[in-house]
């Protein structure tokens, strides 16, 4: 008997656009935004290779209103409008099923749902019925399904796992026929599409009623039987039920036409396709396709297997045994889980994959790594080395010779992305489904522990993500020459690795008592504002609460509304900061608000964070955070303590030395953005201000005021000043103006001014947003790069903010890319001088050094030495330094 044919049925709408927001942002090197196309390309490339349907066709919505907005004007009222990012791929993705040969079914008055709905009973109906499979993210298809029609639901966010719904899944699902699920939904409403229901009427209730009177009709032929409040719900609610059950239910009569010739499967990646994804820079796609079609080598084949082959080490002997190869070896690959008393590890040697998950036996392997005769010279890959550099230090271990780490390399690829685990970087740079942590331990209170997770199936986890170790160094690494940033990854951000772990391990002291008397400073002082705020209102009000103190300040006080959002009156501090001078309550507010953030953040906030032991806080580093290549601080963070407020200074007297014969360095590059805006301008009159050592901002007021420097105003300064950072960070008159409470035509004067005086920055500046509107990135001066695919859009304001980052990006990444290479070579002389000083911080352009009181000279001059020589810019790098006993007393 010949097998039943299929076709599949794509809802376009719902799978484009959970693809767009389940995939992390991509976009060309044109600045074409490619995520969601991306997504649905590796979907049709699923169903060619693995599905092979004999019928496939792919159904949009149209814009225009359908008939079921001209019943209810509110249907689908509220939705946000679509992003103009999915608006382009969803006309590229329609153009590239044209080139697939893959009918695009659309019908004015009419929803994709109505369409599928219409060509799954056509094809299951037929004399000889042909299994039709919807795919679709969208439950309401779920009414459609009988025998031959079953719904393939997207169960993840890239929309490329599925549940196959079928009559038996809905029974044990819900307990009712599929198509009773209309009637559910007339009840119950959907907030998604804005229909109604009845008020008060949920799911459970809905169903309740379905299971018991089968349709509404039968509910209200029996309203009688309902009690109470419940039957007063139903009853007022009948004109909307009957209008849901409209809404609701699927056409699935549709005059749509149906050629079963055009949906008939053919190859998809025919030639001009496959021109189109090159285009589209789909190369992990390509290659993946070229694969399949055996344009590559066996052994390439059976490295994108699914099942992974690897051993298991279950004695000491074996142990052994491996470690001798290893001691012959000049590289492996190392992927660790530790979890209470439960670990796994597994590690290969580039052709064979070793997985432990023995206790003592891991213990043995990370004790014993760094006595391996060639430990120095085997260079291990890993992904978040920093991380498995703290896990060995656990077990007493150090890991010396970083050799590739695959999470450096997928952010520097796309540091705008900020997902990068290693499921997600198999699935994009290898062509390959590793299953992920969600799925594998699950989510919130429901998440499964290490332990729980049955064996074999870890093992066969580890090993593969192992195995996507591996291949992900040499995929990565070609993707890094491409780019041109192999040399900034292993001269700047694999060295930095070590220096971020090293300043987690020590931390930064704390005295303990002099931040608990802080916390207590501050909780007074919100106690006393608090009172006094109640006073001012006359009444007590949640202060933390928009809505109460709204109502306080609009309509009991009957202070001015100046901004109203969706949900009532604007409590921002903008708008705080406008009402101030109408009430006394509004500075109080502001204060209070301050000095709670203060306390929640670095008083009460900070003493969790305070090891009881060493009394010391550890903040992780970030390295991956950032799209412009800074390093981050978190837990705590330690980069946002604020300066400007005396409070806020305070805080920085409770981090101290280690010990009373140690002291603290500090060390900041002195205007650094500026001196690297110079160098990449070429701006001779900026240049030689540096070079002179004149004050930069009494320079360029004297430069567009035309007035000497000794005779430059503090006013002066101050505006020339917001000139010079401002215009770095692509502002304009608008913001400028604003900022110095000026006019915005007295602020572009003073732009025009700026410009005539430093042309070379004005040519940069146009130059550098028309590189990146051609390219689609810009580079910093290390070869760092930032995608820029805002700079394409349609949208103004995200244009415009594009073009503020093309501006930004280059100076601000290559400052940090000059902060970076000065840690490193920081770290190293105290290394190799053999000091017992520790670089403990690092914040903005700052670094800071716990010494000992005997080295803190020599440790303050090679400080200053190697800070000042980082790299040699047409200007030079200048640093200010200091000593002393707090973080507070450096600064």
């Amino acid at each position: 008997m010949d097998a039943q044919q299929k076709a599949i049925l794509i809802d376009g709408n719902s799978i484009l656009f959970r693809m767009f927001y389940g995939i992390r942002g991509m976009a060309s090197t044109k600045g074409v935004p490619t995520n969601a196309i991306y997504g649905f390309v590796k979907l049709l490339q699923q169903i060619q290779t693995e599905m092979r349907p004999d019928y496939l066709a792919v159904a949009f919505d149209l814009p225009e209103p359908t008939f079921r907005h001209k019943q209810y004007d509110g249907y689908k009222a509220g939705r946000d409008k679509m992003a103009e990012e999915l608006i382009t791929q969803l006309d590229l993705m329609k153009k590239l099923l044209a080139e697939m040969q893959v009918p695009v079914l659309t019908l004015a008055g009419y929803e994709a749902d109505d369409i599928v709905g219409t060509v799954s009973k056509h094809f299951a109906h037929k004399s000889d019925p042909v299994l039709a499979q919807i795919i679709t993210g969208d439950r309401d298809s779920f009414q459609l399904v009988e025998d031959n029609i079953h719904i393939l639901y997207t169960t993840t966010r890239s929309g490329s796992q599925f549940e196959e719904i079928d009559p038996a899944a809905i029974d044990e699902k819900y307990g009712i026929a599929p198509i009773e699920l209309i009637q559910v939904k007339a009840l119950m409403g959907d907030t998604s599409d804005n229909i109604p229901g009845i008020k008060g009427i949920g799911e459970k209730t809905a169903l309740k009623f379905v299971k018991k009177y089968k349709t509404v009709d039968g509910l209200y032929a029996h309203l009688d039987d309902l009690k109470g409040k419940q039957k007063e719900k139903v009853e007022a609610g009948k004109d909307s039920a009957y209008l849901s059950l409209f809404l609701g239910r699927i056409d699935i009569q549709a005059p749509i036409e149906i050629d079963e010739d055009a949906m008939k499967m053919r190859d998809l990646f025919n030639p001009e396709v496959m021109e189109t994804l090159k285009e589209l820079e789909f190369s992990s796609i390509i290659r993946s396709i070229e694969r399949t079609r055996g344009q590559e080598s066996a052994a390439t084949d059976q490295v994108a297997s699914v099942s992974v082959p690897f051993s298991s080490i279950d004695s000491e002997k074996d142990l052994y045994f491996v470690q001798l190869q290893l001691s012959k070896l000049d590289r492996i690959a190392i992927h660790f889980r530790k979890e209470d008393d439960c670990a796994y590890l597994a590690f290969s040697d580039f052709k064979k994959i070793w997985v432990l998950d023995d206790p003592k036996l891991i213990a043995r392997f990370i004790s014993e790594f760094d006595d391996l005769p060639n430990a120095d010279a085997l260079a291990v890959t890993g992904h978040d080395l920093k991380t498995l550099i703290h896990d060995f230090e656990t077990y007493g271990a150090q890991l010396g010779n970083l050799g590739f780490d695959s999470y450096i390399a997928a952010y520097l690829l796309e540091p705008t992305d900020r997902r990068y685990d290693l499921s997600d970087l198999a699935l994009k740079y290898l062509d390959r489904q590793i299953v992920d942590e969600e799925t594998l331990f699950g989510k919130g209170k429901k998440r499964k522990k290490l332990a729980e997770i049955e064996p074999g199936v870890m093992r066969a986890q580890m090993a593969a993500e192992c195995q996507a170790l591996v291949d992900l160094q040499e995929e990565l690494g070609t993707c890094l020459e491409e780019a041109g940033m192999t040399q900034l990854y292993r001269d700047i951000e694999m060295p930095l690795i070590a220096v971020l772990a090293s300043m987690e391990s020590v931390g930064f002291q704390i005295d303990v008592d002099q931040l608990k008397a802080l916390s207590q400073t501050f909780e007074t002082r919100i106690h006393e504002l608090t009172d006094k705020i109640y006073d001012e209102a006359g009444q007590t009000f949640n202060i933390n609460s928009t809505k109460q103190l709204g109502q306080i300040l609009f309509e009991e006080l009957q202070l001015p509304a100046i901004k109203k959002t969706k949900t009532g009156y604007s409590t921002s501090v903008e708008v705080l900061e406008q009402l101030a001078p109408y009430h006394d309550i509004v500075p109080d507010i502001l204060e209070y608000r301050t000095i709670t953030k203060l306390d929640s953040t670095y008083g009460a906030g900070l003493i969790k964070y305070v090891d009881p032991q060493t009394h010391r806080v550890y903040s992780h580093f970030n390295q991956t955070v950032t799209a412009t290549g800074r390093i981050s601080s978190s837990d705590p963070n330690l980069q946002n303590i604020p300066v400007r407020t005396d409070l806020g200074r305070e805080i920085r007297k409770v981090f101290i030395p280690e010990g009373e014969d140690r002291t603290l360095l500090d060390a900041d590059y002195s205007q650094i953005e500026l001196r690297v805006l110079a160098h990449l301008t070429g701006d001779q009159n900026l240049i030689d201000a540096f070079i002179r050592k004149e004050d930069i901002h009494a320079r360029t007021a004297s430069e567009i005021f035309g007035v000497p420097l000794e005779a430059v105003t503090r006013e002066q300064r101050s505006h020339a000043k917001a000139i010079n950072f401002g215009l770095i960070y692509g502002k304009q008159a608008f913001s400028l103006g604003k900022e110095l409470g000026i006019g915005r035509q007295q602020a572009q004067n003073y732009i025009d001014m700026y410009f005539a005086r430093y042309p070379k920055v004005q040519a940069y500046m146009e130059g550098i947003v028309e590189e990146a509107r051609e390219k689609g990135y810009v580079t910093t001066l290390f070869g760092r790069r930032r995608n820029i695919p805002e700079i394409q859009s349609r949208n103004g304001m995200i244009r415009k903010s594009g073009e503020r980052i093309a501006l930004n990006t280059p100076i601000q990444g290559t400052a940090a890319d000059i902060m970076k290479m000065a840690m490193i070579h920081v770290y190293r002389r105290l290394q190799k001088e053999s000091f017992r000083s520790h670089l403990i911080l690092q914040i903005h352009d700052e670094l800071i050094i716990d010494a000992p009181k005997d080295e803190a000279d020599d440790v303050l001059a090679l400080l200053i030495e190697e800070m000042e020589n980082t790299v040699q810019l047409a200007v030079p790098l200048v640093v200010d330094a200091h000593q002393g006993e707090s973080w507070y007393a450096i600064k």
